[in-house]
């Protein structure tokens, strides 16, 4: 069987309108997770979502498309299958093996996310998706539909070498060679990676026109023990994304998540000259820091830390110890600590709090080389 056009269209809509709130309830329980009950997260996002996952596999994908429209047809179904596969993993994770289940959950959600990102230019009912709200009126000269190749731009993953591990790079659509950009360098937590820590900054990069280095470390997590080793990996991949695009290195970014955010500390102490403000979330400070901090290295770049009252991985307490040291030591610091959150990923904080944070900081004066 197969649809008229505009059955077809009709159809896409709603599939679109479906996909639309299934998007923006996961990435709000991704955030909110562990603040409440797993079971109270799992059940808003039952109730939001429903059966949508089950209807649209009967009423949109099990029909056959359109001419001309079976390669869209065929890769808009891979997205919702990942999609499919992420709220299922999560709304039955419990017990001791929920945290593996639900990295699981967003291992699928970045891969549907990957997949859509490339049909976007096809559904334009997701257009809120990708974009701030300021930005969303500017949205065409954001992504035009010709953008120069050379170099490429938009999304990439590039693989390790002997000198750097693998990591994930987004160019905005309107980068032209003649416009220096800042760039966002931001580290994933324990167990995760660049290709999917990268979606908790890519609509605000898509809308600000940053371009984001997210690395993956070279081990499980980032070495904290012995630095060196994934500093000069990450240095190593700025320098290659440097030699290729026009970075403003007055406006090079610094922020973590959870193990992230305790190597972005250690990152900014052993490169201080590199980053104008940095952002570590969700972490502690590492007794590994001991010695940098005696030097006081990094006494000059404006630090933000963020953290949770409610973080059951770092204690609060730890970090407000931290913060006060920093704070004796003269460090340009600004603390929030949220009441209202825990320990999970920041995509609100990020868009109304660091971001903001980070555009109000002056360009860093960089020697010449």
């Amino acid at each position: 069987m197969s649809y008229s056009d505009g059955d077809y269209q009709l159809k896409l809509g709603e599939l679109q309108r479906g996909l639309l709130t299934f998007l923006q309830s996961f990435e709000s329980e991704q955030e909110d997770v562990g603040f409440e009950s797993v079971r109270a997260s799992q059940q808003r996002l039952e109730n939001a979502v429903g059966d949508f996952f089950a209807i649209t596999t009967k009423t949109f994908f099990s029909q056959i498309a359109d001419a001309g429209l079976h390669d869209f047809h065929d890769a808009l179904a891979r997205a919702v299958s990942y999609f499919g596969d992420a709220y299922e993993t999560f709304i039955h994770a419990g017990g001791e093996t929920f945290n593996h289940a639900f990295l699981q959950s967003r291992f699928y959600f970045c891969k549907g996310l990957e997949r859509l990102y490339q049909l976007r230019m096809e559904l334009p009912l997701l257009e809120t998706w990708w974009y701030t709200p300021a930005a969303y009126g500017d949205r065409q000269h954001l992504d035009p539909l010709f953008t120069e190749t050379d170099p490429p731009v938009g999304l990439m993953h590039k693989v390790g070498s002997e000198s750097h591990g693998q990591y994930s790079l987004y160019v905005p659509e309107t980068y032209k060679a003649d416009q220096a950009r800042p760039l966002l360098l931001c580290l994933h937590g324990a167990y995760g990676s660049g290709d999917e820590f990268i979606w908790t900054w890519m609509r605000i990069a898509k809308s600000a026109g940053y371009i984001l280095l997210a690395p993956k470390s070279m081990d499980m997590t980032w070495s904290v023990l012995y630095p060196p080793t994934d500093v000069d990996s990450i240095i190593t991949a700025f320098e290659e994304v440097c030699a290729q695009y026009n970075v403003d290195r007055g406006r090079v970014f610094l922020s973590g998540l959870s193990d992230g955010a305790t190597f972005s500390y250690l990152l900014a102490f052993s490169r201080p000259d590199l980053f104008a403000g940095v952002a570590p979330i969700a972490g502690e400070l590492s007794q590994v820091a001991d010695r940098m901090l005696r030097k006081k290295a990094a006494a000059d770049v404006p630090f933000f830390v963020i953290h949770g009252v409610h973080d059951h991985i770092f204690d609060i307490r730890s970090v407000r110890s931290t913060c006060g040291l920093l704070d004796h030591l003269g460090y340009n610091l600004r603390f929030d600590e949220l009441p209202d959150w825990g320990h999970a990923y920041p995509y609100r904080i990020n868009e109304q709090r660091v971001w903001p944070w980070f555009e109000s900081l002056p360009s860093k004066t960089v020697e010449p080389e």
